[in-house]
């Protein structure tokens, strides 16, 4: 295939195993070179590939990536992205041996105009469907969808910045306060005496200064020049679920298109959620839609976590079933030596009478085959540290792990692991240990009856041990 739709639609997440280049790529076209009226195109062609990812592989070394993971999706405090992971490996130097491995970053890198997507491995659909269920503020079916000549990392940009101008815009239009001389026929304010006294003659007005509600303001402005600059662009179809916000700024009229520029700030804590639009908005307007990187360089890129995005997704569909504890809720701490670490299980269920189950969530691959069959070894340990640790405050009587599967794998994956094991944590604790496959279909008129299925096996759970 092509060069171009290759970085831009096949590379996927979680891709340990790698994806070789020169059995995916066939060389047609120009990419990151130019061949016009040159021979040797086959090899200029895999210099240009060889070099755009050569630059991405030496800038991503340089990059923090606690600094440039975004977690532009997940508000809460219950979330921190795994700062240990690669964001991209790329294994070899030449168009013969180059691959690409992937982790549970997904986004847009960018170099000299080429773009480099890592997708989400079950489609960017259910990539959607995700944020539309953890924002709560995007209608799925008139979503904004994502075309090839939208980069991934624009697209959640603009995603990001509509939950937060619906958020803010749910609160009313944002309205401060401007100062106003006026001579009027009652008296408003307070009245200026200095032009009370050049008066010659009293005419039945008085010449006042009183302050009034006004729209007119920077924010406003700067969001309506967002609005337009998105109309008028590519991305024009993702204001489609907000034409009645897009009206409301667009009935604003500005006095020559200019405001006070020294108000930037919203200091009204009612407001106080403009802030952040306010910021996404001058991104917009600058075309800064990256993450790091000046937008004037040869390289910038747009990432984020999609592990914690889908460990949202799934304690909201939990949560739709049955009660689930706070996650952050600070209970228990491990020494390191030095410190302590808080621990925090992605799913603590609240079966009520001090009892509780205990789930880890993994966006990984679950392995069925091989050496890396089964739950990987720091994933056991890690889970075997909460059964401890909440077994000496709560009576444990259910844990285990939560995988993501396609709807077509569902089957062969539960028929191959075993109905129920137990761990035994202490002298006398036997707790039950399951895994979990959260089903995702690529049609997503299904997905909703999937995720209230899935939500009732731990309703079905709660009530068999209410009866026990």
């Amino acid at each position: 295939m092509k060069a171009s739709y290759f970085f831009k639609e096949e590379i996927k997440d979680n891709n340990y195993q790698g994806v070789l280049i020169r059995d995916r790529l066939l060389l047609e076209e120009d990419f990151n070179c130019n061949t016009y009226a040159r021979p040797n195109k086959p090899n200029l062609r895999k210099e240009g590939i060889e070099d755009f990812l050569r630059k991405i592989k030496d800038n991503i070394q340089s990059i923090d990536i606690s600094k440039a993971t975004k977690h532009l999706l997940l508000e809460d405090l219950e979330f921190d992205a795994n700062t240990d992971q690669k964001i991209i490996e790329i294994v070899g130097s030449t168009f013969e041996n180059l691959s690409i491995k992937t982790s549970n970053i997904v986004g847009s890198f960018y170099f000299k105009g080429n773009q480099l997507n890592i997708n989400c491995r079950f489609g960017n659909s259910f990539l959607q469907y995700m944020i539309a269920n953890t924002s709560g503020f995007i209608e799925l079916e008139r979503f904004g969808g994502l075309n090839n000549d939208i980069g991934l990392g624009e697209w959640i940009l603009i995603i990001y910045w509509k939950m937060q101008l619906k958020k803010a815009f749910s609160h009313g239009l944002y309205k401060t306060y401007i100062q106003k001389k006026e001579s009027i026929n009652t008296i408003k304010g307070s009245i200026d005496i200095n032009a009370y006294i050049a008066e010659h003659y009293f005419n039945g007005k008085t010449t006042c200064l009183y302050k009034e509600h006004s729209y007119e303001n920077h924010i406003n402005l700067t969001i309506k020049k967002a609005i337009a600059k998105i109309g008028k662009s590519k991305y024009d179809g993702m204001l489609n679920d907000m034409l009645n916000i897009k009206s409301t700024f667009d009935g604003i009229h500005f006095k020559n298109g200019k405001t006070n520029e020294s108000d930037k700030k919203v200091k009204n804590p009612f407001y106080k959620k403009y802030n952040e639009v306010y910021d996404l908005s001058q991104r917009i307007i600058n075309d800064e839609f990256l993450s790091f990187g000046d937008p004037e360089s040869e390289f910038s890129a747009f990432i984020f976590d999609i592990s914690l995005l889908f460990e949202h997704h799934i304690r909201k569909v939990i949560k739709n079933s049955i009660v689930l504890l706070p996650k952050n809720k600070n209970e228990f701490e491990i020494p390191n030596g030095i410190t302590t670490n808080k621990i925090f299980p992605d799913v603590i269920i609240d079966y009520g009478n001090n009892k509780i189950g205990i789930y880890d969530v993994k966006y990984k691959h679950f392995q069925t085959k091989g050496k890396e069959k089964g739950v990987q070894r720091e994933d056991k340990f890690q889970l075997i540290t909460y059964l401890a640790y909440y077994s000496s405050k709560y009576e444990v009587i259910d844990s285990g792990f939560i995988y993501p599967c396609r709807d077509e794998e569902f089957y062969d994956l539960t028929n191959a692991v075993k109905e129920v094991q137990f761990i035994k944590v202490g002298k006398t604790n036997n707790i039950p240990f399951n895994i979990r496959f959260y089903k995702v279909s690529e049609d997503l008129n299904f997905q909703y009856n999937f995720d209230i299925e899935f939500g009732k096996q731990f309703l079905v759970e709660s009530n068999s041990i209410t009866k026990d």
